[in-house]
């Protein structure tokens, strides 16, 4: 398979952070960036939340299906009771990813052929004892779906329903030195946020606007593009 791109960076932000408007999204659109961002939590739930998100869309950034009310394993001290995996059946999760995509295109405005999801918590299985994968209902209804393990992707042999990616809370220079070891080995990089300047599992404003200055002053050599465009790259060529 020939990639003709020295590496790719992806750029993905999970569940619809208010930092993540405030902060992140000024500097990808300064640069001429766009994002992968896997919406979740209260941004599906407010409408007020709303018009924000379509203002995201709008700028030409991808939105991704990340579930309504994020469930993880019980184990987690902030999942709600009643909204653990645990709790989940088959029938519960392709209703709640269905409504999901409900919101997204309906009241988002965002539309598209193909859609990516992220597993919440990098986590597959549901039912009493985690027995049951719903990998295969996410295969079904996305073209490519992210999870958490922290490794470069290799275009050659990733698993596109399930994509690695690396959960940051590191300064700007560290970011940078992810892009160039990615380079080196020619790896697709996916970058996973959180907060911007606030929230939690956060990274300054200035580290993330330096890494996306970065990737904007060296596109010649370095593909930076939504989740959903490299994926679909890569399957294309395979």
């Amino acid at each position: 398979m020939i990639i003709d791109y020295r590496t790719m960076v992806s750029l993905t932000y999970d569940d619809g952070l208010d930092s993540q408007v405030k902060h992140a999204l000024p500097a990808l659109n300064a640069f001429g960036i766009k994002g992968t961002f896997f919406v979740s939590g209260e941004a599906l739930k407010n409408p007020a939340r709303y018009p924000a998100w379509r203002g995201v869309a709008a700028a030409g950034h991808e939105i991704g299906i990340h579930t309504i009310n994020h469930p993880c394993d019980i184990s987690f001290d902030f999942v709600p009771k009643g909204f653990a995996l645990q709790d989940y059946d088959m029938a519960r999760m392709r209703e709640e990813i269905d409504e999901n995509l409900r919101i997204v295109k309906d009241e988002f405005n965002y539309k598209s052929d193909k859609y990516v999801f992220a597993y919440p918590c990098g986590q597959s299985s549901l039912g009493k004892n985690r027995e049951i994968s719903y990998k295969p209902l996410i295969k079904e209804k996305f073209s490519a779906a992210r999870g958490v393990q922290s490794i470069y992707a290799d275009p050659i042999s990733v698993d596109l329903d399930e994509v690695p990616c690396f959960g940051v809370e590191c300064n700007g220079g560290e970011m940078i030195e992810m892009v160039k070891k990615a380079a080196q080995n020619g790896m697709w990089l996916v970058f996973l946020f959180h907060g911007i300047e606030g929230d939690y599992i956060s990274v300054t404003e200035q580290a993330h606007r330096e890494l996306v200055e970065y990737l904007s002053h060296n596109k010649d050599t370095i593909l930076t593009d939504t989740f959903g465009n490299i994926s679909s790259r890569i399957s294309a060529k395979r």
